[in-house]
């Protein structure tokens, strides 16, 4: 008896002690709107039976208000679909670190780079990467760019007649295709594992694993890992991709570099061996940064061009002025090489492009992690560690700063007039403040070439409606149902 008495004190104790420790966070929870869910459970039973779909969070905050809290579990997650609230957030040195719920897994899955580090490392590291992305290295990517879009224009070919399909995967090998080649260097292409799809089908393993340790944190236990067999499919795929960039590294190595000056020199393959030479990187985040530019730069792109299709797809009346736009540049359809000049030129290209960022951005979600205690201006302190999530999707169809119907597809939202006066945090669909996409013009320029020359050259159709799309939160934004696309020759 005295035993069980013994056992109910120490327990008892202990819970208190538990929630004097996170008194701060219930201070915070009184003072911000938001569900409570179930004990101890929270919203997390909801957000999977519904599939992580993302009008989870639009319910919420049409019900208590733009910026709410939510309990995944018995952590606090704060969400905001409010542009002025994402701006104080996107702006602040105290919310500077991405939330470690997702570059932990990544780090450990994939190694460090951009996307992980934190504070000063991160600091210090992207001004050197921030010269891998000039506008003069950009522009020797052109080719790259015209060569793989050519291979995949041969592909779509191949599909006119065939009915719908899923051209997903095929869109995805492309961007993966000119992501590794623009990161690493196109002797790439000489690798057998790169023209067999072995390494982007190690990359796709390697990011499903990360997505299930985001989902299941103890799944990135040691023990459990070995117990599930996971450590091993980590492992197998971290050395073949590691493989694959040291036997381009170790070429560089031994390669006298000529002119430091060129484009081609300030690649992030080279940018990063030269600070590996400078002793400022060790080899391991030399391999780590080129596999996070890889990972950040294939999905994010090939998903754009797959949504921007879809939806013109959805509204032919759109297609067909695209395709006079894109006529009267290139009159003879086939291949043709596409310039910078030209892109410059595509001005309605452009607002369909915006538009669907706006209705699909390629990231749903921004989340960040508050390093120090920072106050919003409601006055609310959000306490250190928190995670703070700023909700891309739904600032992007916020009715206060979109209209009545913000889910209409409407490039005419794109407009100089409409765009003039628009709050600059209400369209950031690749993030903003000092830590946006880094690469957000190497995105916009490969997405809108590859675009000019399918929309040049094929009438795409679906017979999926626009209103039946359902989204869910991934990495990557994601589809519930996965639309078919019809292919038919322009001349």
């Amino acid at each position: 008896m005295l035993t069980k008495d013994f056992l109910l004190t120490i327990g008892l104790f202990l819970w208190m002690y538990f929630l004097w420790n996170r008194r701060r966070l219930y201070s915070m929870a009184l003072k911000l709107p938001g569900p409570l869910g179930l004990p101890i459970l929270g919203i997390a039973i909801e957000c999977i039976l519904n599939h992580r779909k993302l009008t989870i969070r639009t319910k919420y905050m049409d019900k208590y208000g733009s910026t709410v809290l939510l309990w995944l579990g018995i952590t606090p997650f704060i969400a905001t679909r409010d542009p002025k609230v994402a701006e104080q957030v996107l702006s602040a040195p105290e919310c500077i670190n991405r939330s470690s719920i997702l570059t932990r897994p990544i780090a450990h899955g994939l190694g460090e780079g951009l996307l992980t580090l934190e504070g000063a490392k991160w600091s210090e590291r992207r001004k050197h990467i921030n010269q891998a992305f000039k506008h003069n290295v950009l522009l020797s990517f052109f080719p790259i760019f015209n060569a793989e879009s050519k291979s995949l224009l041969t592909l779509l070919d191949s599909l006119v007649g065939q009915g719908e399909k899923d051209i997903l995967n095929d869109i995805i090998r492309w961007s993966f295709r000119i992501a590794t080649q623009t990161t690493v260097g196109t002797d790439v292409q000489h690798e057998e594992n790169f023209k067999n799809d072995t390494t982007l089908k190690s990359y796709q393993r390697g990011m499903k694993i990360v997505i299930l340790n985001i989902l299941l944190p103890f799944t990135q236990n040691k023990i459990v890992a070995l117990l599930c067999g996971l450590e091993g499919q980590r492992l197998k795929i971290v050395t073949d991709i590691d493989n694959m960039i040291q036997k381009i590294v170790d070429k560089k190595l031994n390669t006298k570099t000529e002119n430091s000056a060129q484009p081609e020199m300030q690649s992030v393959i080279n940018k990063s061996i030269e600070l590996f030479r400078n002793g400022e990187m060790p080899m391991q985040d030399v391999k780590g940064e080129c596999s996070a530019m890889v990972i950040a730069a294939f999905e994010t792109t090939g998903l754009t061009v797959r949504h921007t299709l879809l939806l013109l797809a959805m509204f032919p009346e759109y297609q067909e002025i695209a395709f006079e736009e894109l006529k009267e540049l290139f009159p003879t359809a086939g291949y043709f090489d596409v310039d910078y000049e030209d892109l410059q030129k595509m001005v309605f290209l452009d607002r369909v492009l915006n538009e669907t960022l706006r209705l699909m951005p390629s990231v749903p979600i921004s989340a960040r992690e508050t390093i120090r205690d920072f106050r919003l201006s409601n006055g609310v302190v959000i306490p250190k560690g928190v995670n703070f999530g700023v909700d891309i999707f739904n600032i992007h169809r916020n009715p206060d700063y979109w209209g009545p119907d913000p889910g209409k597809f409407n490039p005419d939202n794109f407009l100089p007039d409409n765009v003039r006066d628009r709050h600059p945090y209400a369209f950031i669909p690749f993030s903003k403040g000092k830590r946006n996409c880094i690469g957000w013009r190497y995105g916009v320029l490969s997405a809108k070439l590859a675009l000019a020359k399918i929309l040049r050259n094929f009438k795409v159709s679906t017979s999926f409606r626009y209103e039946d799309l359902e989204f869910a939160d991934n990495v990557g934004i994601e589809l519930i149902k996965a639309p078919g696309l019809a292919f038919e020759r322009r001349t």
